[in-house]
C-alpha cells in the first residue's frame, strides 16, 4: 500500500486539468490515455471549465470515461480562491475512493476515503511555491519562462491522496516541434531520495505557454482489474480521436 499511496502521489491530476461578475467563458478540453508500455486505451477524459473574461479558470469539472464510454470517475474543482491549490474532490465509486481539499486557506484541510477508511488532516502553508493537483500546471505554465531559460523550478506540492506534502522540482528536459509549433518537455520529480522509488513525470507545453499538449507519468483513476492507479500512461491533448474513445458527447454525435 505504500507504494500504492507513493504512485498517487505523483498523480497530479491526470495532468487533466493540467490546463487549464463578469461574463463567463465555457472550455472543454478531451485527453486520451494509454499504457506506456503497451499502448492499449485506457480511458478519456473530457474537462468542463469555466473562465472569467480575462481568461483566468474558475471552476471546472473533470469526467473519465473507459473504452465502453461508462463514467468510471469524476473530479469538481473551484479555483476561484487559489488557482494554484484549488478545492476539489474526486471521486470513484466502484473503487470506494474518494480525495480532495475541502478548505484551501491556512491551514489547507485535505481528506481520503478509501474502501471505507476516511483521513482527514490540516497543513499549514509554508512560504514558497506551492500548489495542489491541478493547481499543479498553473504553477508550471507560470514558471515556464524560467524553465525555458534552463532554471531548475523548486516547488511544494500537497497530495491529498497521502494526506501530506512533498517537495518536487520541475527542468526542461529538451525541445521539439509539435504540429509545426515549437514546444518543450519538461521533467518534474521528487526533490528527496523519493526519485528513486518513483518514474518523472513528463509534459509538454507550447513554448508560448498556453496549453499542455501531453503528460506521461503515474495517472490520478485506478484500474478496477488491480486495485491500484495505473502505474505510467500517456495522455495527448488535442490531435485526432483515439477509434477506441467512448464519451457521451461522441456517442451522441455518431451516425
Amino acid at each position: 500500500m505504500k507504494l500504492i499511496n507513493q504512485a498517487r502521489m505523483l498523480a497530479v491530476a491526470s495532468a487533466a486539468a493540467l490546463l487549464t461578475c463578469e461574463a463567463v467563458q465555457a472550455e472543454v478540453v478531451v485527453g486520451f490515455a494509454r499504457d506506456a508500455a503497451s499502448q492499449r486505451f485506457l480511458y478519456t477524459e473530457v474537462h468542463d471549465f469555466n473562465r472569467a473574461a480575462d481568461g483566468r479558470v474558475q471552476t471546472a469539472t473533470s469526467r473519465y470515461y473507459d473504452p465502453q464510454g461508462r463514467e468510471v470517475a469524476r473530479k469538481s474543482l473551484d479555483y476561484r480562491a487559489n488557482r494554484l491549490i484549488p478545492l476539489y474532490k474526486l471521486e470513484m465509486p466502484a473503487q470506494r475512493y474518494v480525495e480532495g481539499i475541502s478548505s484551501n486557506a491556512d491551514p489547507v484541510v485535505v481528506f481520503k476515503q478509501d474502501q471505507g477508511k476516511e483521513e482527514r488532516k490540516s497543513l499549514a502553508r509554508e512560504a514558497g511555491l506551492e500548489a495542489a493537483d491541478s493547481g499543479f500546471n498553473h504553477l508550471l505554465m507560470d514558471q515556464l519562462p524560467q524553465l525555458l531559460k534552463g532554471e531548475t523550478v523548486s516547488f511544494k506540492l500537497i497530495v491529498a491522496g497521502n494526506t501530506d506534502r512533498y517537495r518536487f522540482r520541475a527542468r526542461k528536459a529538451g525541445e521539439l516541434t509539435v504540429e509545426q509549433e515549437p514546444a518543450v518537455r519538461l521533467r518534474v520529480e521528487p526533490d528527496s531520495l523519493l526519485r528513486l522509488l518513483v518514474d518523472p513525470i513528463e509534459l509538454v507545453y507550447d513554448t508560448k505557454g498556453t496549453r499542455l499538449i501531453s503528460y506521461k507519468g503515474v495517472s490520478n483513476i485506478i484500474d478496477p482489474a488491480t486495485g491500484q492507479v495505473h502505474k505510467l500512461v500517456n495522455i495527448t491533448y488535442g490531435g485526432p480521436v483515439p477509434a477506441e474513445a467512448r464519451w457521451p458527447q461522441r456517442t451522441a454525435a455518431a451516425p
